[in-house]
């Protein structure tokens, strides 16, 4: 499996994926971070509050995301979190949990220091950061440290002491993830889980549907598209973007879900991220590509000793149909998870064609034997 250790990490720059972007395209693939928090005592009179990081208002947030060039459009709660639609993006706030995902040219990682200011202020420190973000179709556009990889690691290590890995075929669609994990608690205490597709090459008669149109509510597209539809009774916060663009997130009891999408041809992105608590991901994973209908995708599975699906290799089928699995890269780390990415690309009609012949006559076959 492709695995790279802070030694030497991949520039995408180096690969030519600048020869293959998309010239005056949007950068849909965002970066993300989600961060866990812990008590920084457990004794003495300075002890966090229930609500923890949920305590702080929508302008020490935005406070925070200053440093990250973005700004929060709306906001919607539940018993569990706080849920912010970006501008580029979204955020979710747990009483000792965020998990931020920002796209186009944001410099997600410089918010990393008014973070751990706010959880002080909340009584917490920092236990355990992940970032991750597929690669992107302009490296050379971003905002330091976002140019490359090895430069984000960097960045990282001069705060905690993680590793980075780089998952997937190092000149085609990757996943990159960089993990720093103090927690001390027995794994199997450890329940989370988080499941992200990320879809290129989108069908146009349905990203259509995401420019915004004279009459139609971002609610009207949401509904008709069949978003609405995939995690049913969920709380739905939606934003339609001028002159394009959509963006989503969904509450349902304590898991979160949400959707961002650019919709323009010379650079379709849809993302879809959730973390949760299903026993597999077959069915969400299928009602994903049959209302987005890509032309290839990258879904990546993070998954905890304790977390519903168990064994995170057959949490989803690498068998889709229409869809061929391109490459499938797992790896198990000794902080008492596992991560599993997988690349699909759609097959032509002349390959699904053969493959049905190939059935065909492998039945034909089987009965005059019979």
């Amino acid at each position: 499996m492709p695995t790279m250790t802070n030694d030497k990490i991949f520039n995408e720059s180096d690969a030519g994926f600048e020869e293959n972007c998309f010239p005056g395209g949007f950068e849909g693939p965002e970066k993300k971070l989600d961060i866990r928090f812990c008590p920084i005592s457990k004794t003495g009179k300075n002890q966090p509050s229930r609500l923890g990081l949920r305590s702080l208002n929508k302008e020490r947030w935005q406070s925070v995301l200053d440093s990250a060039r973005c700004t929060i459009i709306s906001q919607t709660s539940n018993q569990f979190m706080d849920s912010f639609v970006l501008s580029e993006s979204s955020l979710f706030v747990y009483p000792r949990r965020v998990m931020i995902k920002t796209c186009g040219t944001t410099t997600l990682l410089h918010l990393i220091g008014k973070m751990s200011e706010v959880a002080k202020e909340c009584g917490l420190e920092i236990e355990m950061v992940l970032f991750s973000r597929k690669n992107l179709n302009n490296p050379h556009k971003q905002i330091f440290p976002h140019c490359s990889f090895n430069d984000e690691i960097d960045y990282l290590n001069k705060t905690f002491d993680g590793q980075a890995y780089v998952m997937g075929p190092l000149t085609k669609d990757h996943w990159n993830l960089y993990i720093a994990d103090m927690r001390k608690n027995n794994t199997l205490q450890r329940t989370e889980q988080t499941f992200e597709v990320m879809m290129h090459d989108l069908d146009p008669e349905v990203m259509k549907q995401f420019f915004k149109r004279e009459g139609v509510t971002a609610w009207d597209t949401t509904v008709s598209s069949g978003i609405a539809n995939l995690i049913p009774g969920s709380t739905i916060d939606d934003f339609q973007f001028e002159p394009c663009g959509y963006s989503m997130n969904g509450l349902l009891n304590k898991w979160y879900w949400t959707i961002h999408i650019t919709p323009e041809d010379h650079c379709s992105y849809v993302s879809f991220d959730t973390n949760l608590a299903v026993p597999d991901f077959n069915n969400l994973l299928r009602n994903v590509l049959n209302v987005f209908k890509p032309g290839r995708f990258t879904a990546a599975l993070y998954c905890e000793d304790g977390a519903p699906c168990g064994d995170p290799y057959s949490a989803f089928d690498p068998n889709i149909p229409e869809f061929a699995i391109a490459n499938k890269t797992v790896h198990g780390f000794d902080g008492g998870y596992d991560v599993v990415v997988c690349n699909y690309t759609k097959q032509t009609e002349k390959v699904l064609s053969a493959s049905s012949e190939v059935i065909e006559s492998n039945v034909s076959c089987d009965l005059i034997v019979a």
